[in-house]
């Protein structure tokens, strides 16, 4: 006889399956195209985020990049080339390699693991020039940079937190060599301690959560950020495991965030005060 509260093998493969369908793999193939989005908000950002310059609105690429997203991804190549070991800190739930919180890795590894692919961040771009052409953005999870540097690119001011201090070191150095190490303000520490400095009205337009791939502190992250986000927040890896995905689940019901989607993985959850209710799975 199952205890009470076991989850039953059809219920368990539901929700496999769901959080499969959400994932970067079957996402394209499974979810609700663009083409059939009603409301016009999310038909204009579901065009920026496809990958077919075809479908992108028109005026979306910024005029005068403070750097051209091919020197980026020169910086990209050589990060992903670079043998040097450090000791890396993890704060987080570690990746999906080890869950061991203090490891030495050589940075090319660390590349290949955490750095967000060109495709997908410049589709977030696009998507922010859509929300607004200038805004604030703070980033959980800085990694090696390459996604600040990239938002700092289009002309959104950045602040972003990373909890071990030689993947920032190299982060920093990065945007010096870019010339954004001025357009950028990045925080040492452990999330908990920023959440707990900051000032009732303190807010950014968007915040993207990327740092903490845990059940319990994704939701306490995100229900603590809801009051510091003007338009929305981002979680990334929303697939990452089952108790992400029961995240995401759980946050697509809070009533503070009334229209939802996900996206090859991560789940954007708007404030939208104009827009009805809704919540989509997008290709």
């Amino acid at each position: 006889m199952l205890t009470t509260g076991t989850p039953t093998p059809l219920k368990v493969a539901v929700e496999t399956w769901g959080r499969f369908r959400e994932s970067a793999v079957l996402a394209p193939l499974l979810g609700l195209s663009w083409r059939r989005l009603h409301s016009p908000t999310l038909f204009l950002w579901g065009r920026a985020l496809q990958s077919n310059p075809r479908h992108w609105p028109a005026n979306l690429e910024p005029e005068g990049w403070l750097v051209q997203p091919t020197t980026i991804e020169g910086w990209r190549q050589e990060l992903l080339r670079d043998s040097q070991w450090i000791e890396r800190k993890d704060l987080g739930a570690g990746s999906r390699h080890s869950s061991r919180k203090h490891a030495a890795i050589q940075i090319k590894d660390l590349a290949h693991r955490s750095l967000t692919s060109s495709k997908d961040v410049l589709a977030l771009c696009r998507w922010l020039r859509c929300l607004s052409t200038t805004g604030s953005f703070l980033e959980l999870g800085t990694s090696l940079g390459v996604t600040a540097a990239y938002v700092a690119s289009v002309g959104w001011r950045v602040e972003t937190w990373e909890g071990c201090q030689q993947t920032l070191s190299q982060a920093r150095d990065g945007w010096g060599r870019l010339g954004l190490d001025g357009c950028i303000q990045s925080k040492l520490g452990a999330f908990q301690n920023h959440l707990n400095g900051l000032k009732t009205g303190q807010k950014w337009d968007v915040i993207y959560v990327d740092g903490f791939h845990e059940e319990q502190a994704t939701l306490h992250m995100v229900d603590a950020l809801a009051q510091h986000a003007s338009m929305g927040i981002v979680v990334d890896d929303i697939a990452w495991s089952p108790g992400m995905h029961r995240a995401w689940q759980t946050l697509q019901q809070r009533q503070e965030w009334p229209v939802s989607f996900s996206w090859r993985g991560r789940g954007f959850l708007m404030k939208a005060p104009h827009m009805a209710p809704q919540h989509h799975a997008l290709a």
